[in-house]
């Protein structure tokens, strides 16, 4: 017996005597409250752990060797302290400081790697949880209006295609990318942004201008990057929305998102669903129309207008993302999702396509999936990425006015994106940090385009199907960018090469090659600890080929609009600068920050479309590069203040002027002039302002401001039952677009709560004040608020409300 606790002794004795590691305890807080899932990092990502549901945590640390430990979570500002690990230090605790204003952010649109917000080079805005959350959000478009420089607008009355402005240019010039990559081709972009829910988005990052080119063509106006949900701890979250305008017309939304993640954190997955019907609405019943004759003058009894303003819609989507941790070295990540979306405009909803006076129709499928691949060295100084991505999209369609039986189409597109990337941290080099990227990257992209076929009643034959495009387009890239970040200075240089060889089937003239080469400089300069400094000057790049808005077959006066490109269509290029002062300062406890941002972008050998009328009666946009450069140039302003939890309030204002230098010929060959680019305000802005009165309430008040325009309205329908006969140009009046909200929070049971929220959207029912009637009208002539006056009511119950 005396040998056995002899060595039980010795044993215990040695385990002591040996062990070099200590076992130190956390807990995490905000005030009284602890804070669950927060994220531990040891030596800037080394390695790491998560708080658990009471805000506690674990680590064990080498004895002797001092550690900085790095506390975040959402919502909070982060954290940090220095330990020695001692056999005196059992226990550290950090208390959190909410960030009542998010600015502490982690993003990646910046400069292709994870960082603060704070220290990125060029400016990035980010929307939030809590914006979509505020204005009721229930798809990507929704929430972009409150970003400034940012716009989202309604292109087409009959379909309800939308499209998203960077610092006043047209939605081609934003390069969209999801998780970082441009598989948002331009097949999907014409409705994308209301296909994507928010259910499955963690955050928007929006970089402004060109400082985001390593990420590839189209980044002119700048770049949005939709960063999907990942799991992160056990979450669950069930809601549903209703809308209504006036009772007639109703939006019913349901979603679902659940997260799954192993104890050892080795394994996750997160599952999000969601179901959208929105019912059609016309905002002129009352007006009049009438049939023409071939001459174009009224025949037969007045017509009561039935045709839509915004488009009958059902939409759902599905998908899920997967992570596994091998070890602390290796992760694959993979995600899958499918969206399934019919939308039909025009008229007589219940009828068969042909046979109404005007119907725009698609029913689409988009089907994509991910793998990628991180591989980080053991000090985590290197981080090598690759990553696969693909895409395939079907869209069933049929765009045609007056009974034209040759209206359906089928068009088909297929996106492959693959890359290898390398990060590496190496250290000091002349006296700053040191960060370099590489990488290379590899785009297909290939649509396919006809008008099916049908049988022609007066000739008792079957027509073929007749090819619109059939294109496609690889890209080459590699791409290389260095970071050095002082005390005071960073500096970042970079650059992309692009190689892109298009291919046209059908006009083998219009085959290219376009090499591109677009480097970007960005500074960023510490006045003081509140106060930076940031100037940038890039070059972007558009390839010459067919896009989707091409293929959009927009109906104007009754007449399918298609595009031709010119066979000598060369690339447009841009120049971009800007120039950004900011303020964050904390003053008592009261939370503030300003930004003023500079910007000034040209375009040369941009695409200019050009309208002309077929014997047919066919409309052709003739797309060919024009000899007057286009200029964007303005400043966009933004204050945030939070005197308290209980109130915070956040706006932004753009100031700018969209011209060509020489007047721009905007209709058919004889149209008029104008140096204005349309549809662009001189002046907009947002409002966002949440008020908590007590605990469990909240009262969100929104407002989007949209200044005066000059909007085209061509020849074709009835404006308060008078032919439209000539082309115009129409400046519109300004809008101020409100909502409120008011919302009670409870809790269900331990792990559960429900939040009830009600409100109203576009208070004063600010609208345009002209609508066109009739089958021939012109579809593109929207402005303004997209919805009018909505009432809705929703419900959310979930563990993490």
């Amino acid at each position: 017996m005396k040998a056995i606790l002899t060595t039980f002794f010795f044993l215990i004795t040695f385990s002591a005597i040996g062990s070099d590691k200590i076992e130190i305890t956390g807990h995490i807080t905000s005030g009284k409250e602890h804070l669950p899932f927060a994220t531990v990092s040891v030596n800037d990502g080394a390695f790491g752990t998560s708080a658990d549901d009471h805000g506690h945590f674990k680590i064990e640390l080498e004895k002797g060797k001092e550690y900085t430990i790095l506390v975040s979570a959402i919502g909070y500002s982060p954290q940090q302290k220095k330990i020695t690990a001692t056999k005196g230090v059992r226990e550290i605790h950090f208390n959190l400081d909410k960030d009542l204003l998010q600015l502490n952010e982690v993003i990646v649109s910046s400069s292709r790697r994870e960082q603060s917000r704070k220290e990125t080079a060029a400016v990035v805005n980010v929307v939030s949880k809590e914006i979509f959350t505020a204005s009721s959000s229930k798809v990507v478009a929704d929430g972009l209006n409150f970003v400034s420089g940012a716009r989202v607008e309604n292109t087409c009355g009959n379909c309800g295609s939308s499209s998203l402005r960077l610092n006043g240019l047209e939605g081609p010039y934003t390069q969209i990318l999801m998780d970082s990559r441009p598989i948002f081709n331009g097949l999907v972009s014409v409705y994308g942004l209301e296909q994507i829910p928010v259910s499955m988005v963690d955050q928007i990052e929006v970089v402004r201008g060109g400082g985001s080119v390593l990420f590839g063509a189209n980044a002119i106006g700048g770049t949005v990057n939709i960063i999907t949900k990942a799991p992160q701890f056990n979450s669950y979250e069930v809601g549903t929305n209703i809308s209504t305008i006036d009772g007639k017309s109703n939006d019913y939304n349901v979603y679902f998102n659940t997260s799954v993640v192993s104890k050892n954190d080795k394994t996750g997955a997160y599952i999000y669903g969601s179901y959208r019907n929105r019912d059609a609405w016309n905002a002129n019943p009352n007006d009049v129309w009438y049939k023409v004759d071939d001459s174009g003058q009224a025949i037969g009894a007045p017509l009561k207008d039935d045709f839509t303003e915004l488009p009958q819609l059902k939409t759902a989507s599905i998908g899920t993302k997967i992570y596994h941790n091998f070890n602390d070295q290796n992760k694959i990540t993979g995600d899958l999702r499918y969206i399934h979306e019919d939308r039909r405009g025009g008229n007589k909803l219940n009828e068969a396509p042909e046979n109404t006076d005007i119907t725009e129709w698609i029913n689409m499928g988009i089907v994509s999936g991910s793998v990628n691949y991180d591989w980080f060295s053991k000090d985590k100084k290197t981080h090598l990425n690759g990553y696969s991505n693909l895409q395939y999209v079907k869209r069933n369609s049929y765009y045609g006015a007056n009974q034209a039986p040759d209206g359906y189409g089928l068009t088909t597109g297929t996106t492959y994106v693959g890359g290898l990337q390398a990060n590496l941290d190496l250290g000091k080099m002349f006296n700053a940090q040191t960060y370099f990227v590489v990488g290379t990257e590899y785009i297909f992209d290939e649509i396919n385009d006809k008008k099916l076929g049908y049988f022609d009643q007066d000739s008792g034959q079957e027509t073929n199907d007749i090819p619109v495009s059939n294109q496609q387009s690889q890209t080459m890239a590699i791409f290389a960018q260095n970071e050095w970040k002082g005390n005071k200075l960073s500096v970042l240089i970079g650059a992309r090469m692009d190689y892109v060889m298009i291919k046209d089937f059908e006009n083998p003239e219009n085959n290219k090659n376009v090499p591109a080469i677009n480097p970007r400089i960005n500074l960023k300069y510490n006045i003081t600890d509140d106060m930076q400094l940031r100037g940038g000057f890039a070059t972007g790049f558009r390839a010459p080929q067919m896009f989707s808005e091409d293929l959009h077959i927009e109906v104007a006066g009754g007449q399918a609009v298609r595009t031709v490109l010119d066979p000598d269509l060369k690339a447009e290029t841009s120049f971009s600068y800007n120039l950004a002062w900011d303020y964050e300062k904390k003053i008592g406890n009261v939370q503030t920050y300003f930004l003023v941002e500079g910007f000034h972008t040209r375009i040369k050998d941009r695409f200019d479309n050009q309208y002309q009328y077929l014997d047919d009666g066919t409309l052709i946009n003739y797309k060919r590069n024009s000899t007057s450069d286009a200029i964007v140039q303005g400043v966009n302003l933004e204050a945030k203040v939070a005197p308290s939890e209980k109130l915070n309030i956040q706006a932004a204002y753009t100031i700018q002027t969209a011209e060509y230098e020489e007047d721009n010929q905007w209709g058919d060959e004889d149209s008029s002039t104008s140096k204005y680019i349309l549809r662009t305000p001189n002046q907009y802005g947002s409002l966002t302002l949440n008020y908590k009165p007590a605990q469990k309430w909240t009262t969100s008040l929104t407002g989007i401001y949209t200044g005066s325009m000059y909007v085209p309205l061509l020849p074709g329908g009835f404006i308060d039952g008078q032919p439209v006969e000539n082309e115009s140009l129409i400046e519109t009046q300004s809008f101020i677009d409100m909502g409120v909200k008011v919302s009670y929070k409870t809790t269900l049971g331990r792990k559960a709560t429900i939040e009830l929220g009600t409100g109203v959207k576009n208070i004063f029912n600010q609208m345009q004040d002209q609508f066109v009637s009739g089958a021939d009208r012109d579809a593109a002539f929207v402005y303004g608020p997209i919805t009018p006056r909505m009432y809705f009511i929703e419900v959310k119950i979930g563990n993490l409300l």
